[in-house]
């Protein structure tokens, strides 16, 4: 029999509304659920008693109170008041019993009841309730199923059987299947390439042990790496796909660079090897890509790798110019920005290749510019397939990974070729130059020599020279070493100053001294002063022998210009001399024969006649050569007379002494816009009247026709002088400028073969030169200059 303790402790803690009360009506006991019904304490209850709260039919409540027989209970019907006043129905059960001293009690169970008003409201509300739950259920479950959308993740559940019940986007894109189409089929009938999985990997323990399974497989059909996990409950698998592809990818990437960078690295490693592998390890990742790398050199391209392409088509590309619809490479080169040929058959960048790229059998081409970081363009990045295609995203990402490294490793050889060129070429400057390289730190006073001049030219060792201290300067000439040393030394105390040179004396290993020229570039700190000296060596013995001997040969060249200009001075002297004093005696003659004529004109006879007109001929001749040899040693004895000379009015006076012949020979001279010039008025005058004479004097028996024009150049004066005479043979273009030299008898033409001997030697005197031009019967014309520099006269 349970302790009456425990009745107490559930009659207070029970939910529903309990009341002990007598047959009278009073109440002796009230649980907390009995006054949160009424609104009354325990001992309100108690002192008003169940009357107070309770309202029925006196009959009912006589039941009630008494408790009905015993085992059995009352139910009854009433009306509850609470303490507010409020009114409510309640149904009441009732059973009778004792307490411990024998009295009659009456245990009251008590439940509101709703009316009916309230009943349908309360449904109502239920009704609501369970709509908004609904609604509630089905926007978590289309959020969940969006969320599950969402995530880049392939997610699917199937049931036990495998029907599919769920497929999220993402499985959709790896799978390459739409939800609608699979939704309800079996999963290995729908995928059946998938079956191959229920041998390699752990099925069993999946479906028997019904225990989770994780693996990595790479699905060549979804051209896709992924790791699959799927887990098991009761009703359903649910399986995870992660497409792990670019994951794979960049590992792949980042393994294959590093072994890329150590082969570069390598002292012995050759470009074109590191190349070659890398794009094969590229073509690999990548199904059916073939890569190529062109080397760009004076704007044509060059084949540095393309492991996969026919020998015969990048032979065939080998020096091709780059520019606008070149291919792809040529015109990635020349724009200098990537260029994506997805079709070569109706690109027009590839009009003039479609031949080649058939004969490769490559049908897309997609070509990068390689620019280093000088903005330079160093080569071409070219991929190509066998089939018409535009890059990939995955694709896009591997191939500016390449391009990247491509640029760093190209660059980076490309430098190192240039340093060693440099080196070269500095090595091979310092054989050619006879220079002995060194480096001079003052700080320390340590010099470093290198290369191989000082024992090329001075025959010590570079370690010799290292071994010893004051290496230098003891073999310094003692005469010359003071004076090098103080002026070395103001020098570099001078902030000022960049460089320091001088020439000495430098005693070399067998012992002889060599002239040395040494020249040095000074670096200073900030504050100006020389830290270190930077120069060169060089032998100069040779010069110094050539610089001595020159100056001889310079001495005795002008005792010999002293003595020729002294010759000069006499020998005109004497031709003025000899020409003026011949002159005396051949008028005599002259004078005599003409007396002798006029005195025995009527005693001598026909032959006699004849006899003094040669001699009277032959003496005009004579006197007629003398002169011109004066005017021709006279033309070098006026050379100083320079000046300004209008040519176009120094013409008008040479035509107007030729006006009488012009006009019997109705000739007709044209002058053009002529130039002026620095000259000697006197010789430019008897120049263009020596020319004007010759033109008019062998004319062709038809009127003659004189043009003369002249213009300016950059550095002299070009005159012409034109005429339709009888010409000249171009076997005597060369003979008619020698002194007495004539191409007609003196019957035909007068003259005595001076006067174009004496235009060269004027010509020569204003720095310039004379030609002729011409052809028998069709007139000849003459050229000269005239230098503009006054240095180039004579």
């Amino acid at each position: 029999m349970m302790p009456s303790s425990v009745y107490e402790s559930f009659f207070h803690t029970s939910p529903q509304a309990l009341i002990i009360a007598t047959p009278e009506g009073g109440i002796m006991q009230a649980n907390q659920a009995a006054c949160d019904l009424f609104g009354y304490t325990e001992a309100s209850l108690q002192n008003l008693g169940s009357n107070y709260i309770l309202e029925s039919d006196e009959q009912s409540i006589r039941q009630l109170l008494n408790g009905g027989a015993p085992g059995r209970s009352v139910e009854v019907g009433a009306t509850g008041i609470k303490k507010n006043g409020e009114r409510f129905q309640v149904k009441i059960v009732s059973s009778a019993g004792r307490a411990q001293d024998g009295r009659e009690l009456a245990c009251l169970m008590l439940s509101p009841v709703p009316d009916r008003q309230s009943q349908e409201q309360k449904l109502k509300d239920l009704l609501e309730d369970t709509k908004q739950l609904h609604q509630k259920e089905e926007d978590s479950r289309r959020l969940l199923e969006s969320a599950v959308n969402s995530v880049t993740d392939g997610f699917f559940i199937t049931d036990k059987d495998w029907t599919i019940v769920f497929f999220n986007k993402a499985a959709e894109q790896i799978l390459q299947r739409n939800e609608r189409d699979i939704i309800g089929k079996n999963f290995w009938t729908t995928f059946p390439d998938m079956e191959i999985l229920k041998e390699g990997v752990d099925y069993d323990t999946l479906v028997t042990k019904n225990k989770a399974i994780r693996f990595r497989e790479f699905f060549p059909q979804y051209k896709v790496w992924a790791d699959i996990s799927v887990y098991p409950s009761d009703k359903n698998f649910f399986v995870y796909i992660k497409d792990v592809t670019e994951v794979r990818t960049l590992r792949i990437l980042e393994k294959l660079e590093r072994e890329v960078l150590e082969m570069n690295a390598r002292p012995d490693s050759v470009l074109e090897d590191t190349l070659c592998f890398y794009l094969k390890q590229v073509e690999e990742l990548h199904s059916g890509m073939i890569c190529s790398v062109l080397r760009l050199a004076g704007n044509r391209l060059y084949n540095w790798a393309s492991p996969s392409l026919p020998e015969a088509y990048y032979k065939a590309i080998n020096g091709a110019q780059i520019g606008e619809n070149t291919g792809s490479c040529g015109t990635a080169a020349y724009i200098r920005e990537k260029v994506v040929v997805t079709d070569i058959a109706t690109d027009p960048r590839w009009a003039n290749y479609r031949e080649l790229a058939d004969m490769a059998g490559v049908k897309s081409c997609w070509s990068f510019p390689i620019i280093d970081s000088h903005n330079q363009v160093m080569g071409t990045f070219a991929i190509y397939y066998r089939k018409v295609k535009s890059p990939t995203k995955e694709e896009e990402y591997t191939l500016n990974r390449v391009k990247n490294l491509l640029t760093v490793i190209i660059e980076n050889h490309l430098s190192v070729e240039a340093v060693k060129l440099t080196n070269r070429n500095y090595d091979m400057v310092a054989r050619a130059t006879n220079d002995a390289i060194w480096d001079w730190d003052l700080e320390t006073g340590n010099v470093l020599r290198s290369g191989q001049g000082l024992e090329i030219f001075f025959g010590y060792d570079l370690k010799e020279a290292a071994s010893e201290e004051g290496f230098w300067n003891k073999r310094v000439h003692p005469d010359d070493l003071q004076s090098l040393l103080d002026d070395q030394a103001k020098i570099l105390a001078d902030p000022s100053q960049l460089y320091w040179e001088d020439e000495y004396r430098f005693m070399k290993k067998d012992g002889q001294y060599a002239y040395v020229f040494d020249r040095g570039y000074i670096i200073r700190d900030e504050n100006g002063i020389a830290t270190r000296v930077l120069g060169a060596t060089r032998d100069i013995t040779e010069r110094k022998k050539s610089e001595a001997l020159l100056l001889e040969l310079n001495t005795r060249l002008k005792q010999r210009a002293d003595e020729l200009a002294a010759s000069n001075v006499e020998l005109e002297r004497f031709a003025y001399i000899a020409s003026h004093d011949m002159q005396e005696p051949l008028r005599m003659i002259t004078s005599f024969l003409q007396l002798f004529k006029k005195k025995y004109e009527d005693q001598i006879d026909e032959t006699a006649e004849q006899y003094i007109h040669f001699a009277m001929d032959g003496a005009d001749r004579m006197k007629k050569l003398i002169m011109d040899l004066l005017e021709y040693s006279r033309v070098g004895s006026n050379k100083d007379n320079f000046s300004e000379v209008d040519t176009n009015v120094l013409l008008k006076e040479v035509v107007n002494v030729f006006m009488g012949r012009i006009d019997e020979m109705k000739a007709t001279v044209v002058v053009g816009d002529l130039p002026s010039v620095t000259a000697n008025r006197i010789q430019i005058f008897q120049l263009f009247q020596n020319l004007l004479g010759n033109a008019l004097k062998y004319h062709s028996g038809q009127s003659p026709l004189i043009e003369i024009n002249g213009k300016e150049e950059a550095t002299h004066y070009l005159f012409s002088v034109k005429d339709n005479g009888i010409g000249i043979k171009p076997i005597f273009f060369e003979k008619i400028f020698v002194l007495f030299q004539r191409l007609h008898h003196k019957n035909e033409y007068s003259g005595t073969g001076i006067g174009l001997s004496i235009c060269k030697k004027i010509v020569e005197r204003h720095g310039g030169k004379i030609w002729v031009e011409s052809e028998p019967g069709k007139g000849s014309c003459f050229y000269f200059t005239i230098s503009k520099s006054a240095a180039d006269y004579r």
